[in-house]
């Protein structure tokens, strides 16, 4: 968030009550943008949340009990970054722009992002429960983050030194979704006292939960799996829809979700097709004798993706070293060491953690 460029990936806080996820919230937004109302609540359109997020420079929604569909595109676009325009008031042809990119956080009960397009873009964290034992006074925490708060933004930003540094640097074997994101996290690992790759092993192993969660999520992804398991299949989306009709059950036919024409089916099939790649389902789609034929089969992967040890990358930055930027960095070379800085926890505040 300490970035001044995306993209940004959306942090998703989930838990059940008083597993303290408005607070956290709160603390994020109180280190990197601090504002007179820190928290906001749903907005009604795209246009509140454009105004919302050109001022100020997190987004930070609490306590949704659900994302609609044009609320996770808009989050989307400010994601990666993108641009809304309306009427200006008051004026019959004037036109306001909103262009924005921006971090965002949303926190809630239930399982919040469900659509491909923005679980492909978020981290997805869930909180414990806090039990009673090991709950404090508001008064309390909140004090003792404020003596806290100067250390934590000082190790914070130290990481962003050593980000900015290195982050144009990193190597990266095969780039992620996010792969801006992921470098600079990757080149700010040794100031937050982790070793190579230990980034990359938690996102890919984040970014595995949530593809699950998309496949689970849909009607259909199980079936074409189940399909594909039989062996290759090759036919139109209508018939790849009556094939569908087949296997399912009366009730998840009942869904809402559930694709009730073939040019829904195909709609679905494509964007659910970066996720059942990731489980081992090929899918094409192609003309063949004047009609738009679908074929399925197996990639020969693994079907449950996992979170290697050793996540397949080339870390720029090793034990100490950096990436020479270019022969005129009179920096550069064998001696560019990077610095070991304190940890909070070294400061005498563990419990606030």
């Amino acid at each position: 968030m300490f970035r001044d460029r995306g993209p940004y990936p959306v942090l998703v806080l989930q838990g059940e009550h008083g597993s303290a996820k408005s607070t956290l919230e709160r603390v994020l937004r109180m280190l990197v943008d601090p504002n007179g109302a820190p928290l906001r609540a749903l907005p009604k359109d795209p246009r509140d949340l454009m105004i919302a997020a050109t001022n100020s420079w997190m987004v930070a929604l609490d306590n949704l009990s659900h994302i609609s569909p044009w609320l996770s595109d808009a989050i989307c676009r400010l994601s990666t970054g993108g641009g809304f325009s309306t009427r200006e008031l008051y004026t019959d042809d004037g036109e306001a722009i909103f262009d924005a990119q921006r971090p965002v956080i949303v926190n809630g009960i239930e399982e919040l992002a469900t659509r491909a397009d923005l679980l492909d873009r978020s981290i997805i964290l869930y909180l414990p429960a806090i039990s009673e034992e090991n709950r404090r006074l508001e008064v309390v925490f909140w004090s003792e983050f404020e003596r806290a708060r100067p250390y934590i933004l000082g190790a914070l930003l130290d990481a962003v030194v050593v980000a900015l540094r290195d982050a144009d640097n990193m190597v990266i074997d095969k780039l992620p979704r996010m792969a801006d994101f992921a470098a600079w996290a990757m080149a700010a690992e040794a100031a937050l006292g982790l070793i190579p790759g230990k980034f990359m092993a938690a996102y890919t192993g984040n970014r595995g939960d949530a593809n699950a969660l998309v496949l689970e999520s849909s009607p259909v992804a199980a079936l074409v799996q189940e399909i594909v398991a039989g062996g290759e299949w090759m036919g139109t989306a209508t018939d790849l829809l009556n094939k569908l009709a087949e296997l399912a059950d009366a009730r998840a036919q009942e869904l809402r979700s559930w694709p009730k024409t073939p040019r829904t089916l195909s709609n679905v099939l494509r964007k659910l097709a970066p996720n059942l790649r990731a489980v081992g389902v090929d899918m094409n789609f192609a003309p063949s004798g004047g009609k738009r034929v679908i074929s399925l089969g197996q990639l020969g992967i693994s079907s449950s993706p996992t979170s290697p040890s050793t996540p397949g990358l080339t870390v720029a930055v090793t034990q100490g070293k950096r990436l020479p930027r270019d022969e005129g960095d009179a920096n550069n070379g064998d001696d560019a060491r990077i610095p070991v800085f304190p940890k909070v926890g070294d400061m005498g505040y563990e419990e606030v953690f």
